[in-house]
């Protein structure tokens, strides 16, 4: 950095080692992958320009160097904020690395796994030892080790099969012999499929929650899509849109999700409110993208130019399971959702296939249902909530480490496009 022509220069290194394994599974894709990432982001007078690469060491990034200040070079002059400085707040002071975690490997994992399954249930784990470090020519220095960990159960074979998935730091706060618990309670009876009911309630479970509040985070609170115009945020900022219980927040410095201390500009995260009382605050916003939208930055920045939430909690309700269910009482229970996708940014849309279906019946879980294909809009389902639980469960960030999403279950009334899921074709 001493070196850079440019007027600030910063270097944000991220390095993880990702591994995944399980038991009782035939088919699947364990791994043991690596990666390293250097970003480099300079700014020259009025431009800025960045440059990522794939090595690590030091005497490799005078080439990133002037790879970014040729970005810069090309790049329209524009307001350019300055970069953080050891002025910033101390960070908060979260345990975010598991010594254990981070020794743990494939045949240690399967034992832990063998210890608490059946012959009839299964799990797949997914664990990340990863590190992130920022500084800059302002002198700010930052880094960070962290470990997480996610495991997925499954008790049980077929449509009636109970399933969880929950992760954490450490594999203590994991809790595996709950969570194992907890698909058996999932688990139904052997006695076939049935057809849903029309009209009915949805009792998402938190795994199907938090697939929905990722399509909320990637299409309307990221940085990208307010700078591509796709956010329904750009008309709807500060109106009510969901449920008055409804509170989104963002908070890397809580220990009840996956905290990070810091953003990849080195800025200390704050808790900042995403909704509050249904009503949309903010999205996402790095230093450089809030200048140009005229905005205050949210520490929430991912590397170069954008910005997302990293540690978004949905805030829990007062109800416990048998309460949602009661509410629930004649719908269907979600388990998860997958193939989820957002087909319309602007209203979000979205279409997902819904695994897991069970009725609800004499407020508790009756007999599977074939799996349905949902197409509804976000902004109206989380606007028609009967209930919220009170139990939340988290899933790790796409990067493995950064952070975490966590949510509970969810009572929806009045909801559309549920149909039964076509059958998949035969070869």
């Amino acid at each position: 950095m001493r070196r850079s022509p440019a007027d600030d220069t910063e270097v944000v290194c991220l390095e993880s080692r990702r591994c995944r394994t399980g038991l009782h599974v035939p088919i699947l894709d364990g791994y043991r992958r690596r990666s390293r990432q250097v970003l480099v982001r300079v700014r020259d007078g009025r431009r800025a320009g960045a440059h990522r690469t794939g090595g690590g060491r030091s005497g490799e990034l005078d080439g990133p160097i002037r790879l970014a200040m040729a970005a810069a070079r090309a790049s329209a002059p524009e307001s350019t904020p300055s970069l953080p400085d050891p002025g910033e707040p101390p960070l908060p002071s979260v345990d975010v690395h598991d010594p254990a975690l981070a020794r743990l490997h494939a045949d240690a994992a399967r034992r832990l796994l063998k210890a608490v399954l059946r012959d009839d249930e299964a799990a797949v784990v997914e664990w990340t030892v990863g590190q992130a470090a920022v500084a800059n020519s302002r002198e700010l220095v930052r880094g960070q080790r962290a470990t997480a960990i996610q495991v997925e159960v499954r008790s049980g074979n077929g449509p009636g099969a109970g399933f969880v998935r929950h992760a954490a730091r450490s594999i203590d706060d994991l809790d595996l012999d709950r969570l194992v618990e907890t698909a058996r309670a999932r688990r139904a009876p052997d006695n076939g499929v049935g057809e849903p009911p029309d009209g009915a309630s949805v009792l998402l479970a938190p795994e199907a929650t938090l697939e929905l509040l990722e399509l909320l985070n990637l299409y309307a609170f990221s940085s990208r899509s307010i700078v591509q115009g796709e956010s329904f945020l750009l008309q709807h900022m500060g109106v009510q849109v969901f449920d008055r219980r409804l509170h989104l927040l963002d908070d890397g410095g809580s220990k009840l999700g996956l905290p990070f201390p810091f953003d990849l500009e080195g800025r200390t995260k704050t808790a900042v409110e995403l909704v509050s009382a249904g009503v949309p605050k903010t999205p996402a916003l790095d230093s450089a993208t809030a200048a140009r939208v005229g905005l205050e930055p949210t520490c929430h920045c991912t590397g170069g130019e954008e910005a997302c939430p990293l540690n978004m909690f949905l805030g829990s309700g007062d109800h416990n399971d048998p309460s949602l269910f009661e509410i629930a009482d004649g719908g269907i229970w979600i388990s998860r959702l997958d193939e989820v996708e957002c087909f319309d940014p602007g209203r979000m849309r979205v279409r997902a296939r819904a695994r897991g279906v069970r009725r609800v019946r004499d407020g508790r879980l009756g007999e599977p249902v074939v799996d349905l294909v949902w197409e509804d809009s976000l902004l109206r389902v989380l606007s028609n909530l009967l209930a919220i639980g009170a139990t939340s469960y988290s899933r790790t960030s796409r990067d493995g480490f950064l952070g975490g999403t966590t949510a509970p279950a969810l009572v929806v009334s009045d909801v559309d496009g549920l149909a039964p899921a076509p059958e998949p074709a035969r070869r």
